[in-house]
């Protein structure tokens, strides 16, 4: 394979991080711009254009896609972003103020029972990658409209309303405060006017115009 295939080649697996419409529509050019801007013998992809196309493509992949007329829908799309962030900030503070693990029989609070260290460290990193999972989930699915998500939502911050004021768990206070109040403004958010015609189902939209 010569220099310039295997460079190609190369590219077109980091464009696979963009989305497959907008790879359709303007991979070819941004191939053909890479290629371009490739010095003389080049093999390899450069580390700095790869980490760039990586980035740009998952954002792509993330990012809320919602049309200008719902922007308190946006807007609760990007608190959930925010409270990824949040809960990623949470689990990472609850991990360095672990206590040493240097006797046997040590124990950590976790749901208001004493559990063994061990299993109370990897319950509480597990629960906290789930919730990131959970707030990047969720805001992808009310970015595409998906009433379920918002009912969803819902549920949620009404179970996180009774988990706060009930046993705090492993999470810092300041933090489940700081989650459930952005979970509450999503909420809200999401209940406004403008959203609620946003997750109106199609179906209804197109009765409602031939009446």
């Amino acid at each position: 394979m010569t220099d310039h295939a295997n460079l190609e080649r190369g590219y077109r697996r980091l464009l696979a991080s963009y989305p497959r419409a907008f790879r359709r529509e303007h991979g070819e050019e941004i191939l053909a711009v890479l290629m371009a801007s490739a010095q003389e013998g080049q093999r390899r992809r450069g580390l700095a254009a790869s980490a760039d196309l990586i980035r740009s493509g998952l954002w792509m992949r993330l990012r809320p896609s919602l049309p200008r007329s719902a922007p308190t829908v946006r807007a609760a799309v990007r608190l959930m972003y925010a409270g990824a962030v949040v809960t990623a900030l949470s689990l990472i503070v609850a991990i360095v103020s672990l206590p040493y693990v240097g006797r046997s029989g040590a124990t950590l609070r976790l749901a208001g029972r004493s559990q063994p260290l061990p299993l109370a460290i990897t319950v509480g990193i597990v629960s906290g990658v789930v919730m990131i999972a959970l707030w990047l989930w969720m805001a992808r699915a009310i970015s595409r409209g998906r009433n379920w998500a918002r009912l969803l939502s819902t549920v949620l911050v009404g179970l996180a309303t009774l988990h706060l004021f009930g046993n705090k768990g492993a999470v810092p206070v300041v933090f489940a405060v700081l989650m459930w109040l952005v979970g509450l403004a999503v909420v809200w958010l999401l209940w406004r006017p403008t959203s609620r015609a946003f997750f109106k189902p199609q179906g209804l939209t197109q009765v409602g115009h031939g009446a």
